[in-house]
Order: C-alpha cells, then sequence, then structure tokens
C-alpha cells in the first residue's frame, strides 16, 4: 500500500503535465477548426461575387468583394467558434483587437498558367489588417493545377491566420511551444467572374 502511494506520488506531476497538455491543444485544436471553418466559408461565399469590381482599399462602404471576403471570414470565425474569436464582422477596414489576418486573392488561369491575380499588380494578395502576405505564390496555384484536366478557370484564394495566445500557457508547455501559435488555413474555389474571356 505504502509502496503504490509512493510511486503515484512520484509520478503525479508527470501525469498533470500531460494532462494539462492535452487540454491545451485541445483548445488549440478547436481554434484551428474554426479557422479551417471561415475559411471555407469565406470561399463559398466568395466563389459567387466579383473580384473585379473595386479595390481593397476603397473607402468602406460602399461594400466590395474584398470587404465581402474579408467580411464573411470574420463573421464565421465569431459563429463557429461561439464567439471565442470575435473580430469585428461588421466593419471589416476595424483592425482593433485582430490577432491574425485575413488574405484574399483572384486567379484567371488559362489551362495551368496564372495569368491574373487581383487585386491587380499585388502578388501578396489582399490583406485584411496588413498582418500576413500570402503563403500561396503563382507558381504554387499553377503546380497544385499542374497534370489536371482543368479547363480555363477562374479562382478565388481564402487565407485565414489566426494567433493561438493559449489558456493555460503553462511554463512546461511555452518552454517548448511558441505562445502564440500561428494557426494558418486556406480554401481554393471557383470563380466565374475571373475566367479567362473567350476569344472569337
Amino acid at each position: 500500500m505504502g509502496q503504490s502511494l509512493v510511486e503515484f506520488t512520484i509520478m503525479l506531476p508527470i501525469l498533470l503535465m500531460m494532462l494539462s497538455g492535452l487540454i491545451e491543444f485541445g483548445f488549440l485544436l478547436n481554434a484551428y477548426l474554426d479557422v479551417i471553418d471561415a475559411a471555407r466559408d469565406a470561399a463559398r461565399f466568395s466563389a459567387n461575387d466579383d473580384p473585379t469590381i473595386g479595390e481593397p482599399d476603397d473607402t468602406f462602404p460602399p461594400y466590395n468583394f474584398w470587404h465581402r471576403a474579408w467580411q464573411g471570414a470574420r463573421g464565421s470565425l465569431a459563429t463557429s467558434s461561439d464567439g471565442r474569436i470575435s473580430w469585428n464582422s461588421t466593419d471589416p477596414s476595424d483592425c482593433v483587437g485582430v490577432n491574425g489576418d485575413i488574405v484574399v486573392s483572384a486567379f484567371e488561369v488559362l489551362g495551368t498558367t496564372v495569368e491574373n491575380r487581383w487585386p491587380l499588380g499585388d502578388t501578396d494578395g489582399a490583406s485584411n489588417c496588413e498582418n500576413y502576405t500570402t503563403k500561396i505564390e503563382v507558381d504554387d496555384v499553377e503546380d497544385i493545377l499542374s497534370g489536371a484536366s482543368i479547363p480555363n478557370s477562374g479562382f478565388v484564394l481564402i487565407e485565414v491566420y489566426y494567433e493561438y495566445e493559449m489558456l493555460l500557457g503553462l511554463p512546461w508547455i511555452t518552454e517548448f511551444v511558441p505562445d502564440p501559435i500561428v494557426l494558418y488555413a486556406y480554401t481554393i474555389m471557383p470563380n466565374t467572374y475571373v475566367e479567362p474571356t473567350p476569344t472569337p
């Protein structure tokens, strides 16, 4: 009996450390799933919108493609996280309290070659709060499409960054894992508005 108690006492701190790590990474996984949902929702919404009208820095309002994409991603983050990630979704030009970013791009593709990337002349995508730039370059899109028998088409790309700040923030976790952890998800969806115009 006494030996079991001593063994349990020795193992208890290790068990508590493992349990606290599981809890922290459970919260992190939950936040990551929210980020994935936000990228997917915003891409689905943006697939039926026209990125060729208006520029990201147009005065807000009026709403344009870029503001609607940012707004959709912010709204999805708030909804899917039950308000834990609550970036202002009524005014996507308000970046106060935004610990992350939303980067939006659109591509006009001929076969497997990207002809244009919107916003035109911007190789980094339209960053909502200028905290991050795109991770997916034109070459990456062409690599994704290589070998595919896709006709001339258009795509919209939504990238969501979220800086997850640990809830427990225990030293035996932060010693090995950075705090905050940058979570990243992206979604590419077809968009007919940026398809190449057929030549007669």
